[in-house]
């Protein structure tokens, strides 16, 4: 898209020293920029007051208009919400990729489309490469920094419209050019966790959205080993907290909330072949049913990749690894990599 600079774009401004520097990359591109804030900071640790402040700051400093959009329906409803009702069905939910697809690459852009805009940016770390109707996503240059994970849309078409300027950047320069921009947040150091989580954490969200359902913790015999407040405070592989003697390391195996039992067990019992999922969404054509293919897969944000064999089976998918997997938790999202090249992703239903 730098190939029209004078199209109006609006910029996700977080307060943060991203997307600071990507409108600022932006407006020194030549693009028409619009700085947009979402209001979602109730609870929260970032997302509050003093970052719509920073934003502000920012957007003055650059010279661009600025709104501040009051998203606390939308993030509440398909966010927030869904993210307590998960962890009460036992799965382990990502609610950083729900809320790009639904709350930023839809609710976010519609808002911008009524603003006159014709593309919307972020401060990601992730690249898109070709041209429109066929553009694809790509890992970000900096290893550290790469968010391709949490980027994949249901709908390829979204890509269009999307601009991450900091993709072929690593951290440290982006540091280096809002020091070099006097941008007001250039100092400031980044945020951590989930967002809207309150100051007692995930623990403390969840016991109030959820309360607590006391059950029993059993190994893979069913032999009851202790007992817990609730299902939704475990999720697989899981290893403190549980409060158990056992002369070896135990994990957490299965969260069962209909029996509000948690199934514990030594580590290798927690290691899966491979893993089964939902409808995918694929970013590329993927090759016809029945046959299989080739690629490497993250089965969370913080894993690192491994290679594996993929079948299409019924509406999912059945992945097998080349080498079996620690934790694979029903309700992450499997993403699917050909290199740097983001193929696709699905939600884990099980391993």
């Amino acid at each position: 898209m730098k190939d029209h600079p004078s199209r109006r774009i609006a910029v996700g401004l977080s307060g943060g020293v991203d997307s600071a520097v990507a409108a600022a990359l932006l407006v020194e591109q030549g693009w028409d920029a619009v700085g947009l804030t979402l209001k979602v900071w109730d609870a929260s640790r970032c997302c509050s007051l003093e970052d719509a402040e920073d934003a502000r700051r920012v957007a003055r400093h650059l010279g661009i208009p600025f709104y501040v959009l009051d998203a606390h329906q939308v993030f509440e409803r398909d966010v927030v919400a869904p993210f307590g009702a998960a962890y009460g069905r036992g799965l382990t939910p990502n609610p950083c990729v729900v809320c790009n697809r639904r709350v930023k690459f839809g609710w976010l852009w519609e808002r911008a489309r009524a603003l006159g805009c014709d593309a919307l940016a972020t401060g990601h770390y992730a690249r898109l490469v070709g041209p429109p109707g066929g553009r694809r996503l790509h890992k970000g240059a900096d290893p550290g920094k790469d968010q391709s994970y949490f980027l994949v849309p249901e709908d390829p078409a979204v890509l269009d419209r999307l601009v991450f300027p900091l993709g072929s950047k690593t951290k440290e320069e982006v540091r280096r050019l809002a020091a070099e921009r006097r941008l007001p947040v250039a100092g400031k150091p980044e945020s951590q966790d989930v967002c809207f989580l309150p100051r007692g954490g995930l623990g403390a969200f969840l016991e109030e959205r959820l309360g607590g359902r006391p059950g029993e913790i059993v190994n893979r015999e069913g032999r009851v080993l202790g007992r817990h407040r609730g299902v939704h405070a475990y999720t697989v592989g899981q290893r403190r907290g549980l409060g158990l003697a056992s002369s070896e390391p135990l994990y957490v195996l299965a969260v069962e909330p209909a029996s509000a039992r948690v199934v514990a067990g030594p580590r290798r019992a927690a290691l899966a072949a491979g893993l089964r999922t939902g409808t995918p969404a694929w970013l590329v054509p993927p090759p016809p049913a029945p046959a299989t293919w080739e690629c490497a897969v993250k089965i969370r944000s913080t894993a690192r990749e491994v290679p594996c064999r993929v079948e299409a089976q019924g509406e999912g998918l059945r992945v097998t690894f080349a080498d079996p997997q620690f934790g694979v938790a029903p309700g992450q999202l499997a993403v699917f990599y050909e290199g740097d090249l983001v193929l696709g992703a699905a939600w884990i239903e099980g391993a």
